[in-house]
């Protein structure tokens, strides 16, 4: 026993080190290093406190906010990757990033708590295995777990992999001042059915795989200030049925579409220029498109490489009006 626990010490303090030399060779000012009884690993950068390892066994694991009266800020790369044992993490309102991969491999991760929603929105997340959600699945927001959620009105970005694989959010309401929607920003969040855009919304871009594997989603009406689907959007939609394209959208890029096999109808506005490869990909009930445009005009819109590749038997309606 008192082996094992010297083996922590010592593995604690070369860690710690470690993490001490990689941040000066960083340009970051690391004057405090310190190991809490908990085993995070921190140092004291010009910023703020960032926690840079893990040494601890604790199933649940309550980050501070503050350690030695200063803010903790940052969650750097790879400190939980791979633990095993972690099951429980709260994340603290002071913290405005988490490196790369900090959470990859957490597989035993069933729940992250925050007290508010607006500074979790806040978090700049390096990719998705830097999300705890990505294994936990589920967010509780004040001990309750979060399901059907609107974002604050101070938001203006939901920034990429923020609800990274929350399957516990069933619907989403997004404010008039959100103005752009990151990469990843709902991948596989696989509970959710309703996304709600206020009434003259501002936003302007849908990210890369934003709701890539939301199975349980149906319908979704794109504000008419979007200008690209982006790759791989909505991929994986295999319940949705009904899609509202705007006017203002000029391309449909890369397996936007690709797997909505619920999918029987789209209307396509004639604005669109391009459509790119597998863009509707494996959407085997598709059997109707309504283009807004004349044939002539559809039949100049790019399309790239096996965009509509094992869809059904489909067939065109020009002039569409909506009757």
């Amino acid at each position: 026993m008192k082996k094992a626990k010297l083996f922590v010490l010592i593995f604690s303090i070369l860690l710690c080190a470690a993490m001490c030399i990689a941040l000066s060779a960083c340009g970051k000012k690391s004057d405090t290093v310190g190991i809490s009884d908990d085993g995070l690993v921190w140092v004291k950068g010009d910023d703020g406190i960032h926690i840079t390892g893990y040494s601890g066994i604790k199933a649940d694991l309550t980050i501070p906010a503050t350690i030695q009266k200063t803010p903790v800020v940052a969650i750097e790369g790879y400190v939980f990757e791979n633990n095993d044992t972690l099951k429980n993490v709260t994340i603290p309102d002071s913290v405005t990033s988490i490196g790369k991969s900090a959470f990859l491999g957490c597989s035993s991760l069933t729940g992250v708590y925050i007290s508010d929603i607006e500074a979790w929105c806040n978090i700049s997340f390096s990719n998705g295995g830097s999300n705890p959600l990505s294994y936990a699945k589920n967010l509780y927001l004040n001990g309750t777990l979060i399901t059907e959620l609107t974002i604050p009105d101070s938001i203006i970005s939901i920034k990429s992999s923020t609800f990274h694989g929350c399957s516990s959010l069933t619907s989403i309401t997004i404010p008039i001042g959100v103005e752009t929607i990151g990469n990843y920003a709902f991948y596989k969040c696989s509970a959710l059915t309703t996304v709600t855009f206020a009434e003259n919304s501002q936003l302007s871009s849908i990210g890369e795989s934003a709701f890539l594997g939301c199975s349980s989603l149906t319908s979704i009406t794109i504000p008419d200030t979007v200008t690209s689907i982006d790759s791989s959007t909505f991929y994986g939609c295999s319940n949705l049925t009904s899609v509202t394209i705007p006017d203002s959208v000029t391309s449909i890029d890369d397996y936007a579409f690709c797997d909505c096999s619920s999918l029987t109808s789209i209307t396509i506005p004639d604005s669109v220029t391009s459509i790119g490869e597998y863009a509707f990909y494996d959407c085997s009930n598709l059997t109707s498109i309504k283009y807004t445009g004349t044939e002539e005009e559809w039949n100049a819109i790019t399309k790239h490489f096996n965009w509509d590749y094992n869809t059904g038997r489909y067939s065109i309606t020009y002039n569409y009006d909506g009757n």
